[in-house]
C-alpha cells in the first residue's frame, strides 16, 4: 500500500434515508480490493450549494489508502465508485440537484491531476473544492496537514476555510456545515431515516433500563418483560431519546452473566419495545459481542460497551458489520477488580488517552468515526476524587476527544450518595440533577440517567444557558 498518498473521497446524500446511503457506501468501499479505509470524518449537515431549492445534504469524507496498482489505474477506481452509486440507486438527474448518493474523489495525496481522457474525467484537487464547506470541513477534521497544491501559497484546509469565512479554524464555516449525529428510528439500517441531532445545541437523554436482579439501584424492578416494556414506554413519554437496555449488572463486585442468560433477558424486552411501536433509539448495554449481535437483530440500534470494546475481541467487528453506533467507555479491569485499580497520575489525561486509543481501534476495525461515542466511565475504577476531577475538567476532556460525542453517566453513583450522605440510591435525585447540569456545562452530548423527566428538565434549561437557541435552517 502507498501510505504516503491517501485518497480522499467525499460522500453526500439528500434523498431518502441519507445515513443508510452513506453507511452502505462505506461498506461497499471496504469491500473493494486494493485499498484500505484509513479514516472517516464525522457526519455534517450542509445547505445545498449551487441549486439551493433542495433538501439539506448529509456529508462526510473518507480517507483511503490505495495500492500501487489502484493508483496506476484511477479510471478503474472511478468505475468502481460509479458502480457503487448505481447499486445504491443513483439515477441521472438535474446537475448538482438532489441525489441518493454522491461519491467524489476530491484529492489524491498532494497530486495535481487533470485527466480528460477515458470514460471518467478526473481533476484533483476537485476544481471547486476550495469553495465547498461540505468537503473542506469534514476533510479538515481527518487531515489537518493536507495542502492545496494548485491554489496560491498552497493553503491548508483550515486556511481555505479562513479565506471563505474570515475567521480562524474549521469552525469558521459552521454556518454552512454542522456536525450532527443521526438517531435511528426503529431499527437502524433497516428502518426509516431517524432524527438528526445537531450536537452543539441539544443534550440527549439516555434512559437506563436494567433487566437484572442485582443492579446497584434498581435491580429487580424490571426483571420481567412486561414490566420492562411498561417502564420503557414511561421513559419515552417522559422524553427519553435513547433507552439503554442491559442484562448484566456492572456494579462493583458483580458476577459475570453467561451469554445465553443475558440474551434471554434483553432480547424479549427489545422485541417488546419494537412491537409496542415506541419510536426511540435502543442501545444494548453489554460487553459481549454475541449479545450485541442478538440485540441488534432484535431491533437495537446502538451498542454501549463498558469495556471499551476490549472484553470481547469481536465487539468492534460487530459494530462495523451492522454499522451500529458504539459507545466506548473507560474502565480498568472488570467489575470484580475495578475498585482495586483506581489509581492514576493524572486521571483526565489518562482517561482521554485511553479513549482516543479505543476510538482508533474501532476505526481500524471498520467503524466509521460518526458511529463512535466516548464515555469517561464515571464510577468505574475511580474513587470520589477521580469522579469529581473528571466532572470538574470535563471540558478539557472533551477537547482531547474531539470530534467524538461525549456521554456522561453519573446517575445515582456512590460518590453522589457520599456527598449527600444518602445511602438510598433512589433518593439522590437532586444530586443527579447537579451532575447532569455539570455534565451539560462541560460539553456532554448525552447523559445517561435513571430519572428521565427530571433530568430532561435540567438539561433543557442548561442547554439554553450554555448552548442557546438556534435560528439556523432546518437540517
Amino acid at each position: 500500500m502507498a501510505d504516503s498518498e491517501p485518497c480522499f473521497v467525499a460522500l453526500g446524500s439528500n434523498v431518502g434515508d441519507r445515513l443508510r446511503h452513506l453507511s452502505r457506501a462505506v461498506l461497499a468501499l471496504r469491500k473493494l480490493e486494493g485499498l484500505r479505509l484509513v479514516s472517516t470524518s464525522s457526519l455534517y449537515s450542509t445547505k445545498a450549494q449551487y441549486v439551493s431549492d433542495q433538501p439539506a445534504f448529509l456529508n462526510a469524507v473518507v480517507a483511503l489508502e490505495l495500492s500501487e496498482q489502484r493508483l496506476a489505474d484511477l479510471q478503474g477506481f472511478l468505475a468502481d465508485l460509479k458502480r457503487i452509486e448505481d447499486e445504491l440507486g443513483r439515477r441521472p438527474g438535474l446537475r448538482r440537484g438532489p441525489r441518493v448518493i454522491d461519491l467524489d474523489v476530491v484529492a489524491v495525496g498532494q497530486r495535481s491531476l487533470d485527466i480528460a481522457q477515458g470514460q471518467y474525467p478526473l481533476q484533483v484537487p476537485h476544481a471547486l473544492m476550495h469553495e465547498r464547506d461540505f468537503v473542506l470541513v469534514p476533510m479538515a477534521e481527518i487531515c489537518q496537514t493536507w495542502r492545496h497544491p494548485t491554489l496560491p501559497g498552497s493553503p491548508t484546509l483550515t486556511e481555505c476555510l479562513r479565506l471563505r469565512s474570515g475567521v480562524s479554524g474549521p469552525e469558521g464555516a459552521s454556518l454552512e456545515a454542522w456536525p450532527v449525529q443521526m438517531l435511528p428510528s426503529a431499527g437502524g439500517l433497516l428502518g426509516r431515516e431517524g432524527q438528526l441531532w445537531r450536537r452543539d445545541e441539544k443534550t440527549l437523554i439516555m434512559g437506563i433500563l436494567n433487566i437484572t436482579p442485582d443492579s446497584f439501584s434498581d435491580g429487580g424492578d424490571n426483571f420481567n418483560t412486561e414490566n420492562a416494556v411498561r417502564a420503557a414506554a414511561e421513559m419515552v413519554a417522559a422524553g427519553a431519546h435513547v433507552l439503554d437496555v442491559g442484562g448484566e449488572s456492572t456494579r462493583p463486585g458483580a458476577a459475570e452473566v453467561p451469554v445465553e442468560e443475558e440474551v434471554r433477558r434483553v432480547v424479549p424486552v427489545i422485541q417488546g419495545i419494537r412491537e409496542a411501536g415506541l419510536d426511540v433509539t435502543i442501545s444494548i448495554d453489554t460487553r459481549k459481542a454475541d449479545v450485541a449481535k442478538a440485540a441488534i437483530e432484535a431491533g437495537a440500534d446502538w451498542i454501549n460497551d463498558v469495556s471499551g470494546g476490549e472484553f470481547a475481541s469481536s465487539m468492534l467487528s460487530v459494530a462495523a458489520e451492522f454499522m451500529a453506533p458504539i459507545i466506548l467507555m473507560h474502565m480498568k479491569g472488570t467489575p470484580q477488580t475495578m475498585n482495586s485499580l483506581a489509581s492514576y497520575g493524572a486521571v483526565v489525561t489518562e482517561v482521554g488517552h485511553y479513549l482516543v486509543s479505543r476510538r482508533a481501534a474501532a476505526e481500524a476495525a471498520g467503524v466509521p468515526r460518526w458511529n463512535i461515542l466516548l464515555d469517561p466511565g464515571i464510577g468505574f475504577a475511580k474513587d470520589m476524587q477521580h469522579n469529581l476531577c473528571l466532572l470538574r475538567q470535563l471540558s478539557e476532556l472533551k477537547a482531547q476527544l474531539q470530534p467524538s460525542p461525549l456521554l456522561v453517566g453519573a446517575s445515582r453513583k456512590r460518590f453522589v450518595g457520599t456527598i449527600l450522605e444518602e445511602p438510598e440510591a433512589k433518593r439522590r435525585t437532586f444530586g443527579n440533577a447537579a451532575t447532569t447540569a455539570i455534565a451539560v456545562a462541560g460539553g456532554a452530548d448525552v447523559v445517561r440517567v435513571h430519572e428521565v423527566k427530571e433530568m430532561l428538565q435540567t438539561a433543557l434549561v442548561c442547554d439554553q444557558v450554555y448552548r442557546g437557541p438556534s435560528d439556523r435552517a432546518r437540517l
